[in-house]
């Protein structure tokens, strides 16, 4: 993807610090092939992966497996308990957030997701940082499956698979600031600099590489399921056409969404006339749950804020 001259130097003219004389990398994918190893995905991930096939799993196994740590436990709880979900009782254990609140499949793609992203460290504050992320990443968790309940079931992607694609879409991102520090950094002054800009441009702008690619890499190194690599991989492009597209379409839908309300990297994105045809979506429909999100901002952004710290 090109960037017009004028809009090159408008963008590094834009920064008025010079990075320390910091140049990113002529070819990021050099770089990237550089890597000896990357972050193992968590032995509760390990875990829980192996629970997805296993016919006999139940909530109680589930349970013990989340258990192991006491950080993910806390969160689980938490989930539960938050305004979100309307649940009024008390939630005691994993266990209860599973059984009363949350579901099966739920609690096991949303602990897969949490520990595929516990392990890339990231620095918290700016547009780009872990805090962003994970506020986007579990607004989707949120928007996604609300925005499918109102897909014909027969076009309606697999739940398991929407949360999963919602939690993970971004998560190169991340891998790019615990992997690339001092690119990250780079990353975000332009960003800062130029919120006008679509953010996948001043990626390919600056790195010839972007966040989508980075992401699907990961995945891929982590034997992550199919639907989820397609999506990571082409989210930013509603004209897709290959497996798992309406899933794809549904995720670059709701980063559209979200960015209007300030959330995530797609707050200059924009959809084209046709998606709710594609999705067979109500458009009023989907304001409406884009506005009860906006209401419960407050239990996400709080949550969020706990992960990233």
């Amino acid at each position: 993807m090109e960037m017009e001259p004028h809009l090159i130097n408008w963008t590094l003219k834009s920064i008025s610090n010079p990075l320390d004389a910091f140049l990113p990398p002529a070819e990021m994918r050099q770089s990237i092939s550089t890597i000896k190893e990357l972050p193992p995905l968590p032995e509760v991930g390990r875990r829980v992966m192996s629970l997805a096939s296993d016919p006999l799993s139940d909530a109680k196994k589930l349970a013990e497996v989340i258990e192991l740590d006491p950080l993910l436990t806390t969160q689980v709880i938490r989930w539960a308990g938050s305004a979100l979900y309307g649940y009024r009782g008390k939630i005691y254990s994993v266990q209860d957030a599973i059984s009363r609140v949350l579901g099966y499949d739920y609690v096991l793609n949303l602990v897969m997701g949490l520990t595929a992203l516990s392990p890339l460290k990231t620095p918290q504050e700016g547009p780009l940082g872990s805090t962003e992320q994970w506020r986007h990443a579990l607004a989707s968790s949120h928007l996604m499956l609300k925005l499918s309940q109102n897909i014909p079931l027969e076009r309606r992607p697999d739940p398991k698979k929407i949360q999963l694609a919602a939690l993970l879409h971004n998560i190169g991102f991340l891998l790019l600031g615990h992997q690339f520090p001092d690119e990250f950094h780079y990353l975000d002054k332009l960003t800062r600099a130029n919120p006008g800009l679509p953010v996948i441009r001043i990626e390919n702008f600056a790195f010839g590489t972007d966040h989508s690619q980075l992401g699907g890499w990961l995945m891929r190194t982590w034997s992550m399921p199919k639907p989820v690599i397609d999506v990571i991989h082409h989210h930013h492009n509603p004209s897709y056409r290959g497996d798992n597209h309406i899933l794809n379409l549904l995720t670059y839908l709701n980063d559209t969404l979200l960015g209007r309300i300030g959330i995530g990297d797609a707050t200059s994105q924009d959809y084209p006339s046709t998606v709710f045809e594609q999705l067979h979506l109500s458009e009023i429909k989907t304001e409406n749950l884009l506005d009860d999100l906006s209401d419960n901002l407050q239990a996400i952004e709080s949550m969020a804020e706990t992960l990233a710290s």
